[in-house]
C-alpha cells in the first residue's frame, strides 16, 4: 500500500508536468503571435502619418 503511494505520486506529477509544458509552448508561441501582430499593426498606422 505504501509502495503503490510513493509511486503514484511522482507519475502522478510527471503526467501534470508533461500536460503542462505544451501548454506553455503554446503561450509562448501565441505571445510571439500577439507581439508581431501589434507591432504590424502599430508599423502600419505609423507609416500612414
Amino acid at each position: 500500500m505504501t509502495t503503490t503511494t510513493v509511486t503514484g505520486a511522482p507519475a502522478a506529477h510527471f503526467d501534470f508536468h508533461a500536460l503542462f509544458r505544451p501548454v506553455l509552448t503554446a503561450l509562448r508561441f501565441t505571445g510571439h503571435f500577439v507581439v508581431a501582430l501589434v507591432s504590424v499593426i502599430f508599423l502600419g498606422s505609423v507609416s500612414e502619418y
